[in-house]
């Protein structure tokens, strides 16, 4: 993403330049309408054509509802908060309404819902984002949500794993610290995140946030191995593992760019979001990242399982494109 409104003449040379596969656009990018967010979504997957691309570039958008709303149209839906009260029939056909906008505004994942249990009345973060504060309320309507969202035709991301409801702070700020014990953390936040991954989430979001007792100790969830791995193996999760925004104030205090890059892919994350208004931000990352993996700190092996993880996520939920036709030998012959 990119902060502002920096505009497409300067966005274009970037996207083709890095292969980017995915864009997660903001209200200052497009002005807040659906035609704005279309516009772009148009042009970027015109630009995928044009570049050869195999897949189509994965538009995202974060739509959770309430004032975290980044289109401002009718089909947004209210406060998760205030979803709830009408219960896992209301949110489902709210989140297909929502979805179902998206989707004609040329969204292909939205970065929703929330499923972190709001049990620390010292969170800064989360608050009405959340279903609220009691597991059993949650998670079903977590589940509820991410069928909203595939019944309007969009994907759905389940956030920010292994849940930031117990913390206090705000890691757009500085990284928080989640002390609850495994135990009481499977039994509070754990079960939303069941829900939505057995509901058929495409992606689950890793944030910033300290949990020493899931293993993490000093290091951020989402550039924490053991943690995240917990995904795949104490869930079951086989979709997209996706980093919380490593533009966050909480990151880029302890951690530059390219390092946090490096890291985040080490642990075990798909997809990286970032922003900047710098255009050679994305660059530094990525420049970061092939050199990691040329000196063969980065497995190649697991970066291609990545790849193919978030192509199948491009192609499952991506506008159709018409992918461009390289030019024949003959024909390059004869351009000569």
């Amino acid at each position: 993403s990119w902060k502002g409104t920096v505009g497409w003449p300067a966005v274009r040379p970037v996207l083709s330049q890095y292969h980017i596969g995915g864009v997660l656009l903001f209200t200052p990018n497009f002005g807040g309408t659906p035609a704005g967010v279309r516009a772009w979504s148009d042009r970027l997957q015109a630009l995928a054509s044009e570049s050869c691309q195999e897949h189509p570039t994965l538009v995202m958008l974060d739509e959770e509802g309430g004032e975290v709303a980044n289109v401002k149209a009718s089909f947004a839906p209210p406060w998760p908060v205030d979803m709830a009260a009408g219960g896992v029939a209301r949110v489902r056909e709210l989140e297909r309404i929502n979805g179902a906008g998206l989707r004609s505004a040329g969204v292909d994942l939205n970065l929703a819902p929330v499923a972190d249990v709001r049990t620390n009345p010292r969170d800064l973060v989360i608050g009405g984002r959340s279903f609220g504060s009691s597991p059993s309320v949650v998670a079903p309507l977590v589940g509820a949500a991410v069928q909203g969202l595939h019944d309007g035709g969009v994907g759905a991301t389940v956030k920010h794993f292994p849940g930031l409801g117990g913390a206090a702070g705000d890691p757009h700020v500085a990284i928080p610290t989640d002390n609850e014990s495994e135990a009481t953390w499977a039994k509070v936040q754990l079960p939303a995140f069941q829900a939505g991954i057995a509901a058929g989430a495409d992606a689950v979001m890793v944030t910033a946030v300290y949990v020493p007792g899931l293993g993490g100790g000093s290091t951020p969830a989402m550039f924490s191995a053991p943690v995240i791995s917990r995904l795949r193996t104490q869930l079951g999760f086989s979709g997209v593992i996706m980093a919380d925004s490593l533009s966050m104030g909480g990151i880029g205090a302890r951690w530059p760019l390219p390092q946090a890059a490096v890291m985040a892919l080490g642990a075990g994350n798909d997809v990286l979001l970032l922003g900047n208004a710098d255009l050679a931000y994305e660059g530094s990352a990525i420049g970061a990242v092939r050199a990691a993996v040329l000196a063969g700190r980065l497995d190649r092996t697991k970066l291609h399982e990545s790849a193919l993880r978030v192509n199948a996520l491009r192609d499952r939920w991506g506008r159709r494109f018409t992918p461009c036709r390289p030019p024949t030998t003959a024909g390059l012959a004869g351009m000569g």
